[in-house]
Parts: C-alpha cells; sequence; structure tokens
C-alpha cells in the first residue's frame, strides 16, 4: 500500500513541502472536530497507519497549498510584468526625452554658429577697411603716428586670438582706436575733404551699422541657447548628449569700454 509520504515523494513534494502540507491536513481536521463533524472510520483507515490524519483533509491541504502557490506565482509574475512594462515606459519616456532635446540642441545651436559666421563675416569687413585707414592716416597732416602704430597692432593681433573672449578685447579696443583715429583725421581739414577719406568713413559708418546688427542676432540665439540648456529634462541630458553647457554672448567688458592709452 502507498503511504502519504511515498505519494507526495512521487508527486515531487519536498520534505519541507509534505511538513506544511501535514500541518495544514491537521489544522483541518482540528476544524472540523470543532464543528462536530465526523467522517466515517473506513476513509481513515488508510491514513492512520502513516500519521493518523484522514486522507481527505490531507487531500484538501494539497489542494489549498496548491492554489496558494499559483496565487503567490500569478501575484509573481503580475509583479513582473508591471515592473516590465514601467521600465519599458521609463526608457520610451528618456527616448523620446532624448530625441526631443536633440534636436532642440541642434536647432538652437545651428542658429548659434550661422549666427556667428554672419557676425565674423561683418567684422572681417571692417578688418579689410583697416589697411585704407592707415594709408589715410598717414598720408594725412595730422600724422597720429601712436595711434597708427597702435591700430596695426590691433590688426595684427586679432587674427590670433585663441577664445571668443579675448576676440571681444581686441575688437572693442580695435573700434575705439579707430574712433580716436576717425575723429583726428576729421579735423584735418584736407584730409577730411578727399574723397577717398569720404568713402572710407561712410564704409566705416556702414561696417559699425552691421556689426551691431549682426551683434544682437548673436546674442539672442545665444540667449535662446542657454534658455535650452538650462530647461527640464535638457539640463539633464545635455552632457549625455555631448553639448556645450551655454554659448558666450559677445558684449563689450567694461575695461575694454575706456580709450587705450598709448
Amino acid at each position: 500500500m502507498t503511504t502519504i509520504r511515498e505519494q507526495f515523494t512521487q508527486e515531487g513534494f519536498t520534505d519541507q513541502e509534505a511538513e506544511a502540507i501535514f500541518l495544514r491536513a491537521a489544522e483541518l481536521e482540528r476544524q472540523a472536530e470543532q464543528l462536530h463533524t465526523r467522517l466515517p472510520r473506513v476513509m481513515l483507515e488508510d491514513s492512520a497507519a502513516a500519521v493518523g490524519i484522514p486522507r481527505e483533509f490531507v487531500e484538501q491541504a494539497i489542494q489549498q497549498l496548491k492554489a496558494e502557490w499559483r496565487a503567490q506565482a500569478a501575484r509573481r509574475t503580475a509583479r513582473r510584468r508591471r515592473g516590465s512594462a514601467v521600465a519599458i515606459a521609463v526608457a520610451v519616456c528618456l527616448t523620446l526625452a532624448a530625441f526631443v532635446s536633440h534636436r532642440a540642441f541642434n536647432a538652437r545651436l545651428a542658429e548659434v554658429e550661422a549666427t556667428q559666421a554672419q557676425l565674423d563675416n561683418v567684422l572681417q569687413r571692417r578688418h579689410d577697411l583697416i589697411p585704407n585707414l592707415m594709408a589715410v592716416a598717414k598720408a594725412s597732416t595730422a600724422q597720429e603716428k601712436d595711434l597708427i602704430a597702435a591700430l596695426g597692432t590691433l590688426y595684427q593681433e586679432i587674427p590670433r586670438a585663441h577664445s571668443l573672449e579675448q576676440k571681444q578685447v581686441l575688437e572693442a579696443q580695435l573700434s575705439d582706436t579707430i574712433k580716436h583715429l576717425m575723429t583726428m583725421l576729421r579735423a584735418d581739414r584736407l584730409t577730411s575733404a578727399t574723397a577717398v577719406f569720404i568713402r572710407l568713413s561712410d564704409e566705416m559708418a556702414g561696417a559699425e551699422n552691421r556689426m551691431a546688427v549682426e551683434r544682437k542676432r548673436y546674442n539672442e540665439a545665444v540667449a535662446a541657447y542657454n534658455r535650452t540648456a538650462r530647461g527640464f529634462p535638457a539640463f539633464l541630458l545635455r552632457p549625455v548628449l555631448g553639448f556645450p553647457r551655454q554659448r558666450v554672448y559677445f558684449h563689450v567688458p567694461d575695461e575694454a569700454k575706456q580709450a587705450p592709452i598709448f
């Protein structure tokens, strides 16, 4: 005759699981006794020799434990599915945020680079006028040698500037030097009356006006980029995407606003 323990072994139950079944069966028997229920003696004969617990309670305990195990497994599966769903949702949100931020950074940075290129063009236009201005100044009776020498030095140093900050300082000094030299030349009646000086003066004024316009456009593009870099969630994704933290404005430092001393 197959005992209950042999049955458990055949069905793949471990000793701990069998012990849990026995405890559950004993509890069911106790509950049944409390309800004054009695089973026929013939149904207890097989189990009496093994553990002294009626087989029906053992079967009920097995079914209940199996049901609990299935419920636990279902809950674990549901938790794993919820966790996977949350992870997928977070990954999708991060991917979308990275895509949107990348496009925004690209657009803002492209605008900054475009306006900076245009600003460089108008600055170069003024640089191209420097040799003509120096030639007119040398031919003038005013003979502002110190201003001419300073202008020549700045003209050579600006192309060697390595940073935007250095370039801004040199450009500001160049503007001051040009302004002083032009004032001196205008005071010279012979020079200021020549067609060459008049045309050069107009070209300088036009270059200065275009510089002011392009500098404003560049700074507006930089402001837009910096706002994007500070926004959420762009400021979190920016280091990962490889974009700069901010772009530098083109402004005139206070120390460069003063006339240079020669």
